[in-house]
């Protein structure tokens, strides 16, 4: 036997269904599994897909045997290795039993959707209702079953029992536990969540839509028109306080019996698009004891299926920026990257059809930091989930586990890019702003500048500013408190760049311009240049306004998903150019030389001035790219794969080509 891997310095999580072992061996194809992967993970989640297993759980000795869609994920027939088995209570005991011998920690995990429907076929009250009233067959977890009594209630009672008689270490909360499956812009509009939203906020319904509405979709549409467009604010205060809730009792039940819980976080979304289209805040999920966040950050995934061509961006960027702002918002709770390698049901397989991509993901994300108190440098991401982590080749495993250990090798004392500050307060004022101006978000601004080339590798909360080195950014600044503003403004370590609404100031920035669509243009302020790039701001089209920002439609029916972007203003592209620009020049260090809009380039230094660069590339065809360092090069070793040839040294300058849609690791002396 070769003894796995147990080294790495940071967690190694899977996601993986029981077709992924095998119920005819002693140890269930433990050992195989951890001989071919090369290493004994620290948690396993098991996906065991229909809640049906937590909700028709009794005990263990009927010895039951489960249906399909609890034996693999919708209960797909095979994969790679085997066929789909019939496994039983007693064998899934088993299986949890021999992968604690080895060290795992291990979850248990449901989503809200179903095949077999046992228990869920008996209680259709808990499916969503949407604004047109359709059902969907979908639990919601905050509504009421039919006796009254609250689901949430009866499913933490049969959740502990169910983790505590089969021995899981704690609970996954996935997909329609961590989060409901639609929109609240979209549902649910039933007759019980509103009667609760009017209960707990005393807003009382207008007299023609009062009563009961259920089996009337227009009524239940002119409901939901009317509080998504005059009470949106209450209604996305009622769905934050009543999940905050569902997790608060969750955590403290599974506590109590000394298990842990973790949460995905919503769709993929950042602390503000979480609170506005689902209804989950993530401080409060950290306040309410969440005990790690599973950071829904499988860029590679959502490319090859063609989501970047709704956002307009390579959806890399977009999750970049969501896992800065996660980890600021949520303090200390650690965030594991959920690393999208394959799904079988979903049909996908990033490591097979796109590997650079993944690549480039495992780079990119491993490589974002918080600043901390005494200028630590921490990674926003305590490691990584591989989902989904059965049928993969012993050559697959290990490419994946080269490429994590390379992502997390190098230990940098400087970064060459610009850190982003993060406030609470301004997070808070973020809701209220965009519902009244549809003006675009943090998380929009960056993943936006990310996109054209900002080196934004790090975050730091507002109350520890003076730990920052070299430039900062904030943006949205009008969100701001005055006080915090004022700590910005005397920010004195680095150039400050200012990018959102207007905001006065005691002295007069170096630079300053604004975009071109009014009302309420966007705004770039510098301070510490002491040269200005030529700057052209174009319009890109006629913004035509409607008369109310309220009246904004939010994606809805299939558009409702969450790879569907939220309705915004315009924004020039030169504008973001130019505001990327003048990021770049005040981070100094490494750049790309030439006007090459596909690469993008991270510098980290570490304690012996050796700097490693993480370039990457946007094309789905080869690039090469021209660097300068901004010193004199000694030597150049490629850590990657690719490419064959070392660059040669040209002064401070190197030319590198790159794979598509992949990236390159060098490491300068």
């Amino acid at each position: 036997m070769r003894h796995p891997d147990t080294t790495a310095e940071f967690e190694r999580w899977i996601w993986i269904e029981l077709i992924g072992f095998d119920n005819a061996q002693d140890d269930f194809a433990v050992e195989e599994f951890m001989n071919t992967a090369g290493f004994a993970p620290d948690a396993a989640s098991l996906l065991l897909f229909n809640p049906d297993f937590i909700h028709t759980h009794d005990g263990m000795s009927a010895n039951r045997v489960f249906p399909p869609d609890i034996c693999s994920y919708y209960g797909h027939p095979f994969s790679e290795q085997r066929q789909r088995q019939a496994w039983t209570q007693r064998q899934l005991q088993g299986l949890i039993r021999v992968l604690r011998g080895h060290g795992v920690k291990v979850f248990l995990s449901v989503f809200d959707v179903f095949v077999s429907d046992a228990w869920i076929g008996n209680h259709r009250e808990l499916f969503h209702v949407r604004r047109n009233g359709e059902p969907l067959l979908s639990i919601c977890p905050w509504k009421r079953l039919a006796d009254g009594s609250y689901y949430e209630d009866f499913f933490i009672r049969q959740l502990i029992g169910t983790v505590k008689d089969y021995g899981f270490d704690g609970f996954h909360c996935a997909d329609g536990y961590a989060h409901q499956r639609i929109p609240i812009s979209e549902g649910d509009f039933s007759d019980d969540m509103v009667q609760q939203f009017t209960a707990s906020s005393g807003i009382a319904l207008p007299p023609d839509l009062q009563g009961k509405c259920d089996g009337c979709p227009h009524r239940i549409e002119a409901r939901a028109d009317w509080v998504w467009k005059n009470r949106r604010r209450e209604w996305i205060g009622f769905y934050v306080s009543r999940i905050s809730l569902f997790m608060s009792k969750l955590a403290r039940a599974l506590h109590a019996e000394k298990k842990r819980m973790v949460m995905n976080t919503a769709w993929t979304k950042d602390p503000f698009e979480a609170i506005y289209r689902y209804g989950v805040d993530y401080r409060a999920m950290a306040d309410a004891g969440v005990d790690a966040f599973i950071a829904e950050t499988a860029a590679g995934a959502a490319e090859l299926d063609g989501f970047e061509q709704t956002s307009g961006q390579r959806p890399l960027y977009p999750f970049m920026a969501a896992l800065l702002l996660v980890r600021a918002c949520t303090r200390d709770v650690p965030l594991i990257c959920l690393n999208g390698i394959k799904d079988a049901t979903e049909q996908w397989s990033v490591l097979r059809h796109a590997p650079a991509a993944l690549e480039s993901e495992i780079y990119a994300l491993s490589n974002l930091y918080q600043r901390g108190s005494g200028g630590t440098l921490t990674r926003c991401a305590a490691g990584l989930m591989a989902c989904l982590a059965d049928s993969i080749r012993p050559e697959e495993w290990r490419w994946l586990r080269q490429w994590w250990s390379r992502a997390w090798e190098f230990k940098p004392r400087r970064l060459m890019g610009v850190t982003l500050v993060w406030s609470d307060a301004a997070a808070e004022r973020q809701l209220d702003d965009f519902i009244g101006t549809r003006r675009w978000t943090t998380h929009r601004l960056l993943h936006q500048l990310l996109a054209r080339g900002a080196p934004v590798p790090a975050v730091v909360r507002i109350e520890q500013i003076e730990s920052a080195t070299g430039a900062i950014l904030a943006l949205n600044p009008h969100l701001f408190p005055e006080t915090e503003l004022q700590q910005i403004f005397a920010y004195g370590n680095g150039r400050k760049v200012l990018i959102g609404g207007c905001v006065p100031s005691a002295s007069p920035p170096d630079l300053c311009f604004e975009d071109v669509y009014p009302p309420n243009p966007l705004c770039c302020m510098v301070y510490g240049v002491t040269t200005a790039p030529e700057l052209t701001i174009e319009r890109d089209g006629v913004e035509e306004l409607p008369p109310e920002m309220r009246t904004v439609p939010e994606p809805s029916g299939p558009h409702a998903m969450f790879y569907h972007d939220l309705c915004f203003r315009r924004v020039s592209d030169s504008f973001l150019k130019a505001c990327a620009e003048v990021i770049s020049a005040c981070a100094g260090g490494v750049r790309v030389l030439a006007k090459n809009e596909s690469s993008k380039i991270l510098g980290l230094e570490n304690e012996k001035g050796t700097l490693r660069l993480l370039i990457s590339n946007d094309q789905h065809g080869y690039s090469t790219t021209r660097i300068d360092v901004g010193r004199p090069i000694k030597q150049i070793q490629v850590r990657t794969g690719f490419p064959g040839m070392p660059p040669v040294p040209d002064g401070a300058h190197f030319q590198i080509r790159l794979p598509p849609r992949g990236a390159v690791v060098v490491d300068v002396e």
